[in-house]
């Protein structure tokens, strides 16, 4: 179950939208609660638990703290200001800012438990093929933008170099390597650091990828599964796609995890060997079940393909990954 997040500020408009924005950000660890009076804010925290309450400082009489509240932060009008030893964020800033500092804080900290969300199954669906330039990452990007608009989902890319920043004119802060140490080393803090560093592209929410290519390939396929496991227990998420590359230490064995694997090629007699002995590697080594569950895709040629990622649903691309869905997930 979630933690409880309580947002307690007199300036209505505000609060209103600053608790919208929180309870619409996918991924996002707690339940969240609405007051305009500290009052009305220790009335509730009498009879259900609040993990932590953000009240606006003019509204902040002090009287929370004897509540049962277990922390207590301030939004501040004035950046500069000095609460006595509260935590305070700047109010002001943008709403995405001030969860990236909120949930960076947590986790930095360690002041909450782990979260655990039941009731709900997280469904991988892989992208992978041996043949190259495929359009694989504008197809799983594709996929996770359109299916995005009915669920909730994250898109992981697992290729050595992805140049996903570049792509969608981001620059990342940090990368995957942050959450396998966590993952590893402070279970309890994940979902509030995982949380924080997602970033959203379009519908679509986003892992930052490895920048070293040698951390990308120390990931071994048991540190893969359990993060799969960990996204599946801490947060909710509906599906998390996949888009995999033949660096994954254990690529067979992930993909045996995913309910549904695309495999795309081209039209054209050097794919259709590729694929041939693929799907012959699989034979030989048991894992005909891959094969199975395998939709394959074949992409024509498109001409004047988008630079950028988020452009891509407007294309014709977009059309062909539609159907897609419509035929085998919907």
């Amino acid at each position: 179950m979630n933690h409880v997040l309580a947002v307690c500020d007199s300036e209505t408009e505000y609060a209103y939208q600053l608790v919208d924005y929180f309870s619409n950000k996918k991924g996002f660890p707690f339940q969240v609660q609405l007051f305009t009076s500290e009052k009305t804010l220790m009335e509730y925290a009498k009879d259900y638990p609040v993990s932590v309450a953000m009240i606006a400082a003019k509204d902040y009489q002090g009287e929370v703290r004897e509540s049962i509240i277990d922390h207590v932060f301030l939004l501040a009008e004035d950046n500069e200001e000095d609460f006595s030893g509260l935590r305070s964020f700047y109010k002001y800033q943008s709403a995405e800012n001030l969860t990236k500092e909120l949930l960076e804080f947590i986790a930095g900290e360690g002041i909450l438990g782990r979260v655990v969300v039941n009731g709900k199954e997280l469904k991988l669906i892989g992208v992978y093929s041996p043949v190259g330039k495929c359009l694989k990452t504008s197809f799983s990007f594709v996929l996770g933008q359109i299916l995005s608009k009915k669920h909730k989902v994250l898109y992981l890319n697992m290729e050595s170099y992805s140049g996903l920043g570049k792509l969608l004119q981001k620059d990342f802060s940090t990368d995957m390597s942050e959450l396998i140490y966590y993952l590893q080393n402070s279970k309890e803090k994940f979902i509030y650091r995982m949380s924080s560093i997602t970033i959203r592209a379009g519908e679509l929410d986003v892992l930052p990828p490895f920048d070293s290519f040698l951390d990308f390939i120390s990931v071994s396929k048991e540190e893969w599964i359990a993060l799969f496991r960990e996204i599946e227990k801490c947060s909710d998420y509906e599906y998390l796609i996949l888009d995999l590359s033949d660096a994954v230490q254990g690529l067979f064995d992930i993909l045996r995890l995913c309910d549904v694997v695309y495999t795309l090629s081209r039209d054209d007699g050097f794919s259709l060997v590729k694929i041939s002995q693929y799907e012959e590697v699989l034979r030989k080594c048991n894992y005909e079940d891959i094969w199975k569950k395998t939709k394959h895709c074949t992409i024509p040629r498109i001409k004047n393909l988008p630079p950028g990622l988020l452009q891509l649903t407007y294309t014709e691309l977009a059309e062909i990954v539609r159907e897609r869905i419509e035929e085998d997930l919907e």
